[in-house]
C-alpha cells in the first residue's frame, strides 16, 4: 500500500523506498494513486481486474488440450485454490509483485501458444516483450515466461533446430532489450550497486535470514525429508488412482452388462470381485497412511506436483517424437510448453509444493490445469472398457473437491474475518483482535499527531502510515530479519532522528520463519536499545492493554512509544 504513496509523493524506488522485485507494480500503482487519488478501492480494483484476466487465461489455455467441461473444471479449481485462498488471495495480496508476475506470465504464455498454434515470429516478438515486462515485475516469474516462450520457439520449428534458434532468438531478444533499457535507466538515477547490490535484486548477496526463508520455502532446508513427503504424497495420489479404478470399473461393467444382456455373466463378476477387492484394498491403506503419516491437508494434493510435472514431460516428448505430425504434434507441443512453464513456475518451491500458503496462488494456475489433463485424458486412457466411466468420475472428484474447496474458504472468511477496519481511505476485513488493534492504533495516530509526521511501525505495517496519511520516516517499509544489518540500524536511528518521529508503533510480529523471531531480543537489537532509551511506552492497544505483553502472544497488540520530553 505504501511504497506507491511514497513515490507518488515524490520519493525515489530503490533509494529512497528499499524494493526487493521489480519496479512495475510499484510504478504502475503510484501512476493510479495520481490519477485517482491513494485508496485501498485502486487496489482492489486492481486485484478484481487480474483476478478475471488470469481466469479467463486458465480457461483459454486449458480449452487448447482439454474439452469444454474439464477445462471449465481447471478453471474453478483455480478460482478457489488461488483466486480466493484467504493466505494467498489475488484481491488484496501478499505482492502485487506476485500477481501481476502470474498476470504477464499467463498473457506471455498464450501469446506463445498462439504462436506455435500459427507459426507466426511476429507473434513470438511480442511475447517476448511481455514476457521482459514480466521479469520487471518479479524475476522468476519472468524466467518462467522466457522457458515457455523459448520452448514454443523451438518447438514452432521441429524438428529444424536451426529455424527453432532463430524463432527463439526472436523471442528472447525483445525480452532482454525492455528489461535492461528500463533497470538501465533506473540505474542512471540510482546507482547500479544501489540498484543490484544494495536491494538484493538479483539474489546473490541475501542475507543469511532471507536464504533460511528461502530454503524453507524450496523444501531444500531438509531435502531428503522434503523428497521422502513428495514421494508419499505420489504414492497417496497413486491410491487416490487406484479408488477412482475401481469405481470407474465398477460403474462401467455395470452399464457394459446391461448393454450385453448378462452376457458372459462369469467374467463379469470375477471383474467386479476384483474391482471391490481393490477398492477395500486402497481405502484401507489411505487410511493406514493418513493415520500414519498424515493427510497433508496444509499443502493439499499438489506436494507431488514436481515429480508429476516431469512424467509429463517425458511422455510428452515421446509422443511428440512418435508422431511430429501436425495434426497431433501442435497439441502435444502445446503440453510440452506448459509443463515447461509449471516446472520453472514452482521452481520457487520445487521440493515442497504447498496448496496453502502464500506462494502457491500465483505459482499453481497451470500446474492446476496439468493436473486436471492427467485426471481427464492419459489416466482414463488405460481403461479400454471403461474409459469414460473413469473420466466421469475423475471429473467429478474435480468438481466435488473445487466446490469443497469453496464451502470451507467461504467459511473460513466468515469465521475470521468478521471485524472491519474503516478509514477515509478504503476499509479491509480483519480478525477482531488485529482490526480492534489497528482501528485504535489509526484513532491515537489521528489524535496525537499531524497529517504528513512521522510515524514509524516495526517490523511490519505501514498501511497504518498509508490508512492515516502519516509519513514512514524510513527507507524500508519492512525491517523483518535480515533488512537491516548494523549499518541499515545506524541509518534507521539517523532517518528517525532526522524526521524527529515523535511516535514509533511496534507490531506483535513473530518472525520465526526467518529464524530470528522476535524484533528488538533477537535481531534489531541496538535498535530496539535506541528507542527504548530515548521513547516511553505511551499506549497498548489490542483487546488486551497488558504493556508486558510479549511478542508472539495473543491476542494481537500494538505497542505505542512516545518520544521522551528533553
Amino acid at each position: 500500500m505504501n511504497q506507491p504513496l511514497r513515490l507518488k509523493n515524490g520519493e525515489t524506488l530503490y533509494s529512497d523506498v528499499r524494493h526487493i522485485y521489480g519496479p512495475l507494480s510499484p510504478s504502475l500503482h503510484a501512476a493510479l494513486f495520481r490519477a485517482f487519488g491513494p485508496s485501498l478501492a485502486v487496489l482492489y480494483a486492481d486485484g478484481i481486474v487480474s483476478s478475471a484476466i488470469v481466469l479467463a487465461l486458465v480457461y483459454w489455455l486449458a480449452r487448447r488440450v482439454l474439452p469444454e467441461d474439464a477445462a471449465g473444471a481447471a478453471a474453478l479449481s483455480v478460482t478457489w485454490l488461488c483466486v480466493f485462498k484467504p493466505s494467498g488471495n489475488y484481491i488484496l495480496p501478499y505482492s502485487f509483485n506476485a500477481l501481476h508476475g502470474t498476470v504477464l506470465g499467463l498473457i506471455a504464455l498464450a501469446i506463445s501458444v498462439a504462436a506455435l498454434e500459427r507459426r507466426r515470429t511476429s507473434l513470438f516478438f511480442l511475447a517476448g516483450i511481455v514476457a521482459g515486462i514480466d521479469l520487471l515485475a518479479k524475476t522468476e516469474m519472468g524466467l518462467a515466461a522466457l522457458a515457455a516462450g523459448t520452448t514454443a520457439a523451438m518447438l514452432a520449428a521441429y524438428p529444424d533446430a536451426r529455424r527453432g534458434i532463430k524463432r527463439a532468438v526472436v523471442f528472447v531478444a525483445p525480452a532482454v532489450c525492455v528489461t535492461a533499457a528500463v533497470y538501465g535507466l533506473i540505474a542512471s538515477r540510482v546507482g547500479w550497486s544501489t540498484l543490484v547490490s544494495d536491494n538484493w535484486l538479483l539474489a546473490y548477496n541475501l542475507p543469511r535470514e532471507l536464504v533460511y526463508y528461502n530454503r524453507q520455502i524450496s523444501g531444500f532446508d531438509h531435502p531428503l525429508l522434503s523428497v521422502g513427503r513428495m514421494l508419499l504424497a505420489a504414492i497417496k495420489l497413486g491410491i487416490v488412482a487406484a479408488i477412482v479404478a475401481s469405481v470407474s470399473i465398477l460403474i462401467g461393467n455395470r452399464t457394459a452388462n446391461r448393454e450385453r444382456n448378462g452376457a458372459n455373466e462369469t467374467g463379469q463378476r470375477r471383474i467386479v470381485a476384483r474391482a471391490w477387492y481393490g477398492l477395500a484394498g486402497a481405502v484401507a491403506l489411505m487410511i493406514g497412511l493418513s493415520v500414519t503419516t498424515g493427510l497433508d491437508w496444509d499443502k493439499g494434493p499438489h506436494l507431488s506436483m514436481p515429480i508429476l510435472l516431469a512424467g509429463l514431460l517425458v511422455m510428452f516428448a515421446r509422443r511428440l517424437r512418435a508422431d511430429p505430425s501436425r495434426s497431433t504434434g501442435i497439441r502435444t507441443a502445446i503440453l510440452i510448453v506448459y509443463a515447461v512453464y509449471a516446472l520453472a513456475s514452482l521452481a520457487r518451491m520445487i521440493l515442497h509444493v504447498r496448496s496453502g500458503g502464500a506462494y502457491g496462488s500465483y505459482l499453481l494456475p497451470m500446474s492446476v490445469v496439468l493436473f486436471t489433463y492427467a485426471w481427464i485424458e492419459p489416466f482414463p486412457d488405460r481403461f479400454r472398457r471403461t474409459r469414460y466411466a473413469a473420466r466421469a468420475v475423475a471429473l467429478t472428484m474435480i468438481l466435488t473437491v473445487a466446490v469443497g474447496t469453496a464451502g470451507v474458504l467461504a467459511f473460513r472468511y466468515r469465521k475470521t474475518g468478521t471485524a472491519l477496519i474503516t478509514t477515509a481511505r478504503g476499509t479491509m476485513r480483519a480478525a477482531p483482535d488485529v482490526a480492534q488493534a489497528w482501528n485504535e492504533a489509526l484513532s491515537y495516530i489521528e489524535a496525537h499527531t499531524q497529517p504528513g509526521d512521522a510515524v514509524a511501525v516495526m517490523p511490519e505495517g505501514t498501511s497504518l502510515d498509508f490508512l492515516s496519511g502519516r509519513r514512514n520516516p524510513l527507507r524500508e517499509e519492512i525491517v523483518t530479519p535480515g533488512y537491516l544489518d548494523a549499518a541499515g540500524e545506524a541509518r534507521a536511528i539517523r532517518q528517525l532522528q532526522v524526521a524527529d518521529a515523535r511516535l514509533i508503533l511496534i507490531t506483535n510480529r513473530l518472525t520465526e520463519e526467518f529464524g530470528p523471531a522476535v524484533f528488538g531480543r533477537d535481531y534489531c537489537v541496538r535498535l530496539m536499545e535506541w528507542i527504548e532509551t530515548r521513547y516511553a511506552v505511551c499506549a497498548v492497544f489490542g483487546p488486551v492493554k497488558d504493556r508486558a505483553q510479549q511478542i508472539g502472544g495473543k491476542p494481537f497488540f500494538i505497542r505505542a512509544y512516545c518520544a521522551n520530553a528533553h
